[in-house]
């Protein structure tokens, strides 16, 4: 075969390694992005750092695809058959190469060899894309980015352990009190943990948020999880902020002075209660049709306050309301009266 097509296949052979090398690079990307989107929403849901973790995937995925493509190479054979096909040679170059595989020398062959070196001068060869990839593969990989460089900005969840330690300071007294009797039930059934339990049901008397930490870090290592030991209503009060259903120090509303030019001294006051009207519902027909009007569904303030009251407790023991606006609930029911 003339050194002439011997030439133009090699260089166009490393022109098309490069390029599978960058298409399998974004085709690792995106494999490498849906492990990493999957693993970042795994440890999300553990409560554990994920950001690191999500980038490394995807490095190791963009490293893994060009490594891949770098070891299958491209062979005179096969970029032979790439160009006859995009080219449209009707096989000039793919016959030639098989025919100095196999060192056939005759007149015939001599005149392939012609044929294939023609060919590999043509203007349809010198202009053929050499990518094989569209647009599709840079477009799934810069997808892959975008889902990894949203969930890592994603905000840390916070472990059982960690909203506990936050919330010890202003934990009510009830809440205390029932998380370390949660923790001494549980040191009293267990072994070789129980020191540490003890302790922290100490701590947790104590309101020593850095021991308890510290404490809580130690069980963690072995394998010991709040959320298998300490029951779930007492979690949930305690998470909560240590609000029960009947109002503790956090929701209970201030007393109003007993003396005081500002105290109120006049008879029963009546509110608005929009949840009184679904019984006043049925009753609104009757008094329709009798052609009176029926009384707006009023309650007294202090009926209309305690439940107010032991609905948000509810909904703070529940956890129901995010975090961000559970002192706003609390600062307002311990400030009005």
């Amino acid at each position: 075969m003339p050194d002439e097509v011997l030439k133009y296949l090699r260089r166009t052979s490393g022109r098309i390694l490069r390029r599978r090398a960058i298409e399998a690079a974004g085709l690792g990307v995106i494999v490498g992005g849906l492990v990493a989107a999957a693993g970042q929403i795994a440890f999300w849901m553990a409560g554990r750092p994920h950001r690191a973790a999500g980038i490394m995937i995807l490095a190791a995925g963009l490293l893994g695809g060009v490594i891949v493509a770098l070891i299958k190479g491209v062979s005179p054979r096969q970029t032979a058959r790439y160009i006859d096909k995009r080219a449209a040679l009707d096989e000039r170059l793919t016959t030639a190469v098989e025919l100095a595989g196999a060192g056939d020398v005759s007149p015939a062959a001599q005149c392939v060899y012609a044929q294939a070196a023609e060919a590999a001068r043509s203007p349809a060869a010198a202009g053929v894309n050499l990518w094989v990839r569209g647009r599709a593969t840079a477009a799934g990989a810069m997808l892959a980015v975008l889902l990894c460089g949203a969930l890592v900005v994603l905000p840390q969840r916070r472990s059982v352990e960690e909203r506990i330690v936050d919330a010890l300071v202003e934990m009510s007294p009830e809440a205390v009190k029932a998380l370390a009797e949660e923790l001494a039930r549980a040191a009293r059934a267990a072994d070789a943990n129980a020191p540490l339990l003890e302790r922290a049901a100490r701590a947790t008397r104590q309101r020593d948020a850095r021991a308890l930490a510290d404490i809580l870090d130690d069980l963690r290592r072995r394998g010991v999880r709040l959320v298998r030991i300490v029951r779930p209503d007492v979690l949930a009060l305690a998470t909560a902020g240590g609000s029960d259903a009947n109002g503790s120090a956090d929701t209970r509303p201030a007393t109003a002075p007993s003396t005081g030019s500002s105290r109120y001294a006049g008879g029963p006051v009546h509110v608005w209660d929009p949840l009184y009207e679904r019984f006043t519902a049925g009753r609104a027909s009757t008094t329709q049709r009798a052609g009176t009007e029926d009384p707006p569904p009023v309650v007294s303030y202090e009926d209309a306050w305690s439940a107010a009251r032991l609905r948000a407790a509810g909904a703070l023991r529940t956890s129901s309301i995010p975090p961000e606006y559970r002192r706003m609930v609390r600062d307002f029911f311990s400030d009005r009266p």
